[in-house]
């Protein structure tokens, strides 16, 4: 199968996922549906992001940004999703109880504004984006050989490797700005990688699973530091601020123990491969002269669950 037929189908199911998500987070709304669906509507950003790359056609930047403008709508209710879950794990006494109802009326707010947001009429303008980015697709892949795509998408990854390695090579600890845009230049390298898998060399995928295993880790830092940031205003506003003392000095403790593991496992990426390797046309085994496959350095991290996708 050529190149495009791989990417368009990778895009047919990338948009599948996310109606099904859609649909999911538009009647429960819980915290796994809201955050399939991000992690749907991300992976088809990526997909939108090298279609992008074959064509200029305005419809794709539109949807790109129709995309965009649904994960930064449901921004704050995964935050607060992920901040009740935390505090659910402490100890649910005095303080720590109340600052747990304020954000359980915090997220009801933010669930019915959501559920809003995802009426029918949204799904169907997005699905009518996405109609005519898929006859785009279908005529570009006409015009274009495989040995164009296979260039784009060597642009597009070595573009998203050097924005990650940029941002790693800035990050302070001290500094949360600069930890949050390591993440945020992270996560578009490897939904970059994962959005072109199916024409890549096999060791992408253990590439994807590594990024993925080090997001997570950068995520959990950065969502540690919204909560400690959140207790203490709250804390302030009701003049609670000394009995929080103990529940923020553990919070700091633990951020300080997940950026100890961030400067431990960000040293395997110093030397990422230049781009994961799309593989040779209409090969799916390496054939002798092909690109050897480059060893991967392994993340070891201890995480206390089980990494999601996101």
């Amino acid at each position: 199968m050529t190149h495009s037929k791989e990417l368009l189908l990778s895009f047919n199911r990338s948009w599948k996922e996310v109606s099904a998500a859609w649909k999911k987070a538009r009647t429960k709304t819980s915290e796994e549906a809201v955050h399939d669906l991000r992690v749907g509507t991300r992976r088809l950003i990526a997909m939108l992001d090298m279609t992008q790359a074959l064509s200029k056609d305005n419809h794709i930047l539109k949807l790109r940004r129709r995309f965009k403008k649904v994960l930064k709508r449901m921004g704050p209710l995964r935050d607060l999703q992920v901040q009740l879950g935390t505090v659910s794990r402490l100890r649910q006494a005095g303080l720590v109880e109340d600052f747990r109802r304020t954000l359980e009326r915090r997220e009801r707010r933010a669930v019915d504004k959501i559920r809003k947001e995802l009426m029918k009429p949204a799904k169907r303008r997005l699905a009518a984006g996405v109609k005519d980015v898929r006859s785009e697709f279908t005529r570009v892949q006409q015009k274009i050989n495989d040995a164009a795509i296979q260039r784009s998408l060597e642009r597009t990854l070595k573009a998203r490797r050097n924005d990650f390695l940029a941002a790693r090579r800035r990050f302070q600890p001290a500094d949360e700005n600069t930890l949050h845009k390591m993440r945020i230049a992270l996560k578009k390298y490897r939904y970059s990688v994962e959005a072109a898998l199916p024409v890549l060399d096999k060791s992408a995928k253990e590439r994807a699973r590594h990024m993925q295993a080090f997001q997570k880790l950068l995520g959990d830092t950065r969502d540690v530091e919204l909560l400690r940031a959140e207790l203490e205003r709250w804390a302030a506003k009701r003049g609670k601020k000394i009995a929080a003392v103990p529940v923020l000095d553990r919070l700091t403790q633990k951020r300080e123990d997940l950026l100890k593991k961030i400067n431990d496992s960000a040293a395997s990426f110093e030397h990422v491969p230049e781009s994961e390797k799309p593989r040779p046309v209409m090969e799916s085994t390496h054939a002798a002269g092909a690109v050897p496959n480059v060893e991967n350095p392994r993340l070891e991290m201890e995480t206390a669950t089980k990494p999601k996708p996101n």
